[in-house]
């Protein structure tokens, strides 16, 4: 996913000036979610690495070992809580200092940039997440309560806009797509209307190979492909195109603007 990531974070700062150009008047909230359920900085603090070696290996140098091990609470290794310390191989490796003191980005960020990519640099540590499943847990009701970790994120009178991107298939989560549907258009107090689903996902082999990218076998992405196709407003972004703002600038925001037109907050 590195490549992947990369190009996400290249893409933002002209995401960011397309948000501010064209939704003037709106109050974003940006999260970046825990998909797995872990903290990989406990990888880092392990014998294999800062125990022994002092660092946490060759990808994660500037990693420091033990500094910042006692602010790790239970949110930091909940399945779909706002990530604020991404740590491990080619992550951010420093906890993000978010204005408001939420696990995700509110108006008033002050360098809203480099708050996007502290929280979106996740990293290449860790197994492979059940990313589906972790889309639920983050708008569960327990997570957004007011004493849940990602308490405030969700709002009924806004528009929620979520972007899978993964370059495997999900094997991982539990929920069958219909059910993750369920969930997120419950979580929104049951107005699909309300809800934008993007995705960037690994497609089918035609022609050459990008030399990179990573190809699905035939039939392709299913389950988180099918979880996208459920939603009214949903698109599916090229993974292995050479950049990402064209198409969060160009369809992902057009999307959101005809969501928005059609959603009206009760």
């Amino acid at each position: 996913m590195w490549p992947e990531q990369e190009k996400l974070i290249a893409s933002l700062p002209g995401f960011m000036e397309t948000i501010a150009t064209n939704f003037a008047d709106f109050d974003p909230h940006v999260i970046s979610i825990n998909a797995d359920g872990k903290w990989h900085g406990d990888l880092c603090e392990s014998p294999d690495y800062c125990l022994n070696k002092g660092d946490c290996g060759p990808n994660a140098l500037d990693y420091e070992c033990g500094k910042y091990v006692d602010q790790i609470g239970p949110c930091d290794r909940t399945l779909g809580a706002g990530i604020v310390f991404n740590a491990g191989g080619y992550a951010y490796n420093k906890p993000c200092d978010l204005y408001g003191g939420n696990r995700y980005i509110i108006a008033g960020e002050p360098d809203p940039v480099e708050a996007f990519q502290c929280i979106a640099q996740v990293g290449m540590s860790g197994s492979h997440p059940p990313l589906a499943d972790s889309l639920v847990a983050a708008v569960s009701p327990e997570l957004n309560g007011p004493e849940g970790c990602n308490a405030g994120f969700l709002r009924p009178d806004a528009l929620l806009v979520f972007v899978f991107i993964m370059d495997f298939e999900d094997d991982e989560s539990w929920l069958s797509p219909k059910k993750v549907r369920d969930a997120v258009v419950a979580a929104k107090g049951g107005d699909e209307d309300s809800i934008v689903a993007l995705a960037f996902l690994a497609p089918l082999l035609v022609g050459d190979p990008i030399p990179g990218c990573n190809y699905n076998e035939p039939p392709g992405p299913m389950h988180l492909q099918d979880v996208i196709e459920l939603f009214s407003y949903h698109d599916i972004g090229d993974m292995c195109a050479a950049e990402y703002a064209t198409f969060f600038n160009g369809a992902a925001a057009s999307l959101v603007h005809e969501a928005c037109n059609s959603f009206i907050p009760q």
